[in-house]
């Protein structure tokens, strides 16, 4: 067995201690990568994990990876987001409105979401949903607001697109993405609106993940046996892949592609629900 194998090995186990360089850069980037795509990279990680080929990192690395994403979404929208509170606090409001929803379904005990991600069937209906969410923006030939016109109605229904993908498969940036677009948004604007959007979701998750994990370690040591330097680098490699993700991403939204995610989204999904009804 190889150094990177026995690495794997570790991380199936729950041994972070012997996590190495590599493995850790790779987990990093497929973090960065699958944040932000509109791919869902919770289903995809389920779905993997019920082919027998799942890898789960310890919950100290998974919370360092996801600041990292969220570090990158603060840098890269930093001039945007300045911008709304020296001169369009409204929007500032409707984010925080429509945090809302995805706050309050968050208070939900996690078996509820864990039910849906032992179902492979479930995850890949998921996926579709995301599918015809994308395509649905795609074909939506509205107005083209600005978001300080998006309204209440408007803040609460991103949200609400939002909270759905708490469930496995269906994703979070295109739910958002594609009801900002259907909700008269510009795409540029629904754009930004989504990411700046994630920033109170992400960071909520990643405290509540924290706090349970100091309460479980009695308050303290659970970074003890933890290398330093593989965190490092899975914390950078996931920054790296997120920033050049989200550049890709904003300019495949703004030239009109999503029906590239929705047409992988439907080929994963339904192919997906085919194999796990019929060999599972």
């Amino acid at each position: 067995m190889g150094r990177n194998e026995t690495a794997i090995g570790s991380i199936v186990d729950g041994d972070f201690s012997s996590l190495g360089y590599f493995w850790a850069m790779v987990l990093g980037v497929v973090q960065g990568v699958a944040e932000f795509l509109p791919v869902s990279s919770s289903g995809h990680l389920a779905l993997v994990e019920h082919l027998g080929m799942g890898m789960a990192a310890p919950a100290v690395f998974d919370v360092i990876l996801h600041l990292a994403t969220i570090l990158v979404v603060l840098v890269y929208f930093r001039r945007r987001i300045l911008w709304y509170v020296r001169n369009d606090l409204m929007v500032i409001i409707y984010i925080v409105v429509a945090s809302v929803p995805t706050g309050l379904i968050g208070l939900f005990p996690k078996d509820y979401f864990q039910a849906i991600r032992l179902s492979p069937a479930l995850i890949c209906l998921g996926l579709i949903i995301t599918a015809i969410a994308l395509t649905a923006a795609e074909i939506h030939r509205g107005a083209a607001y600005q978001l300080r016109d998006l309204g209440w109605f408007g803040a609460i229904t991103i949200g609400l697109c939002q909270s759905l993908a708490l469930v496995p498969g269906i994703s979070r940036s295109g739910m958002t993405i594609a009801g900002g677009m259907i909700c008269g948004i510009d795409r540029d604007e629904a754009f930004n609106f989504s990411f700046i959007l994630s920033i109170p979701a992400v960071l909520g998750a990643v405290f509540l993940e924290a706090l349970g994990m100091v309460r479980s370690a009695g308050g303290g040591g659970f970074l003890d046996g933890i290398p330093s330097g593989p965190l490092v680098a899975g914390f950078a490699a996931a920054a790296l892949a997120g920033y050049f993700s989200l550049a890709l991403l904003e300019k495949l939204v703004i030239s009109g592609r999503l029906m590239y995610f929705a047409a992988y989204c439907a080929l994963v999904g339904v192919v997906g629900m085919a194999y796990f009804l019929v060999f599972a």
